[in-house]
């Protein structure tokens, strides 16, 4: 093998000359680039091991199912919860004396209405069966165009009887309805949905019935109308001095159409014979 050329030797020596010789320091400050990279790296996983990374990651996560269930509630709770209400308005109106058409309440009468409608159709028929009880009241006006009272003083058989032509029994409506013992039963054929209209139209229907049963049982009050008719004269004939001894001693109440005059219909008690 032949000799370097003396230019290859002289190049060699250049470039031998640029590499510095390699420093302690360079390998010190890698070994402690090295060790700080250790240590971090061992507190960084004994920190955050995958169970508290899954932990971090998942927490947003159960936040949001948590609001998630509180609005579900709240809903749910707005959907289920009632919200009642209750508005009214009063206007009143013109107030005015009644002494001059003022009624003077005579009978009252207990009233059991029974009554049953049909509604009968091609596709069933329907029924609608009612049960009340209404009271009503009967009055004769005491003053006014209508309150035609005549009052004379006649003689039989001894007694004095001061006969009393008092105006015509009048219900005072409408009439009372026991509702607490309203009963209303219903029943459709079997292709009829009129089950609401049925009862509708009973519950309308018992005020009107009952105004007309009182007024067409009128005579049967007329009894108890007489006594308290004659019991609010000889009230006024007591503060007249016209009522005791050698006076009128006895009342009869006469309605309109009635012209017999019999002292059965006085008031017992109120005969004064000596």
């Amino acid at each position: 093998m032949s000799s370097l050329n003396p230019n290859e030797e002289e190049i060699l020596e250049i470039i031998d000359q640029r590499r510095p010789p390699a420093s302690p320091v360079k390998y010190v400050a890698a070994a402690t680039v090295a060790i700080v990279g250790i240590v971090f790296g061992y507190l960084f996983f004994s920190h955050f091991t995958p169970g508290a990374l899954v932990g971090a990651a998942s927490a947003p996560l159960e936040k949001s199912v948590a609001l998630t269930g509180r609005f579900l509630q709240h809903v749910g709770n707005f959907l289920t919860t009632s919200h009642t209400s209750s508005t009214s308005e009063l206007e009143i109106g013109r107030v005015m004396a009644t002494d001059k058409l003022g009624p003077l309440l005579v009978a009252k009468q207990d009233l059991a209405l029974k009554f049953t409608n049909v509604d009968e159709h091609i596709f069933g028929t329907s029924t609608a069966e009612v049960r009340a009880l209404g009271r009503a009241f009967y009055y004769v006006p005491l003053l006014g165009p209508t309150a035609q009272w005549k009052i004379e003083a006649l003689e039989k058989d001894g007694v004095r009887v001061c006969v009393v032509h008092a105006p015509a029994l009048r219900v005072l409506t409408p009439i009372n309805v026991d509702t607490r013992s309203l009963e209303i039963r219903t029943s459709t054929g079997v292709l009829r949905t009129n089950r609401e209209e049925m009862n509708g139209a009973a519950l309308a229907d018992i005020t009107p019935r009952l105004n007309r049963e009182a007024l067409l049982h009128e005579s049967t009050v007329r009894g108890a109308a007489r006594k308290t008719i004659a019991a609010f004269v000889k009230t006024w004939l007591a503060g007249e001095t016209s009522w005791g001894p050698a006076r009128i001693n006895a009342i009869q109440v006469l309605f309109p159409g009635e012209t017999a005059v019999d002292t059965d219909f006085a008031i017992p008690g109120f005969y004064d014979r000596r």
